[in-house]
């Protein structure tokens, strides 16, 4: 079954290897970004449905004039095969959101639209920055208290849940800048997990084939690259780490907490790792959409080989 997780990889497959299509489709998307971003802010006080309604089709419009604009800009800049693998995956995926962008009959229309529809959530007003910023801005949606009193609660709201692993991830990320090597150990037991975890969820494993997945690249993985790392991680102050993984804990995303009782015998790296409990994890998506976008064209079904004979 094709998904638009797959357009989107094919697409950013085609475009790696275009470079005049690829100068389009940037320039395209900049300026679309922009004009969305500034609509939203002309109108984020407005909030009677006339308002409302104007700004949808005002949005509409913007993402409209820019598919047609990337679609002259790009058209003629691919090849007939790569043409025709867009073309035959593109087909088979139902739905008006991936339709309009097939409509352009040009690949990168998908890539287009996504890039289009986030820039809204994508602006800097939007984007994590730090706890105690995502903690001030959100503090009148908290429903656990953490955001304004800092006391720890029996389970974190969404929120705060939210805002605890990121921070976490952010530290960790932070600590291994001083650690090259043993960042480097951890790319590769990542890169592994990460082909794993994309092959999963693009069979619709389930959450149990996920979970058991970062459960075995934590005990085997990450231990050992900690095991053997031990005299540089002895040099790092973790101090703030394992006060967020105490406090990460507390989460409410099941997913994320599966492993919490080893999180602190894995070590460094189970951060990451808890991210991508999430499958809307941005690497995680990325690396579904590299592997499926680099399948082949699908074989035609019965009924397609069937028409095309008549």
């Amino acid at each position: 079954m094709i998904t638009s997780t797959e357009i989107l990889g094919t697409e950013e497959l085609l475009l790696e290897r275009n470079s005049k299509a690829l100068a389009v489709h940037q320039n395209v998307v900049a300026a679309g970004r922009a004009a969305v971003i500034a609509l939203n802010k002309q109108l984020s006080n407005e909030s009677d449905e006339t308002a409302l309604l104007r700004l949808d089709n005002e949005l509409d419009a913007v993402i409209g004039r820019s598919l047609d604009e990337y679609a002259r800009g790009a058209r003629g800049l691919f090849s007939a095969d790569d043409l025709a693998l867009w073309t035959a995956k593109v087909a088979r995926v139902p739905g008006s959101y991936v339709g309009r962008a097939a409509a352009t009959g040009v690949p990168g229309s998908l890539l287009l639209l996504d890039a289009l529809e986030e820039a809204e959530a994508d602006e800097p007003g939007n984007r994590f920055v730090s706890l105690e910023d995502t903690l001030a801005n959100g503090a009148r949606y908290c429903q656990c208290g953490y955001a304004s009193s800092r006391t720890r609660p029996e389970q974190l709201c969404q929120l705060c849940s939210g805002a605890v692993l990121n921070e976490w991830r952010a530290e960790e990320d932070r600590l291994l800048e001083g650690s090259p090597r043993l960042a480097a150990d951890l790319e590769v037991v990542f890169d592994g997990l990460l082909d794993k975890l994309a092959g999963i969820h693009l069979a619709q494993g389930g959450v149990a084939a996920s979970t058991s997945a970062r459960r075995r690249a934590g005990d085997r993985g990450i231990t050992r690259v900690n095991e053997t790392r031990a005299a540089e991680i002895a040099l790092l102050d973790l101090a703030r780490w394992r006060d967020l993984c105490e406090l990460n804990a507390l989460g409410r995303t099941m997913a994320v907490t599966a492993h919490s009782k080893y999180w602190s015998r894995w070590g460094l790296g189970s951060a990451r790792i808890s991210t991508l409990a999430v499958v809307g994890a941005s690497e995680l998506q990325a690396r579904m959409r590299k592997i499926s976008g680099s399948r082949p064209a699908p074989e035609p079904t019965f009924f397609e080989r069937l028409f095309s004979r008549r």
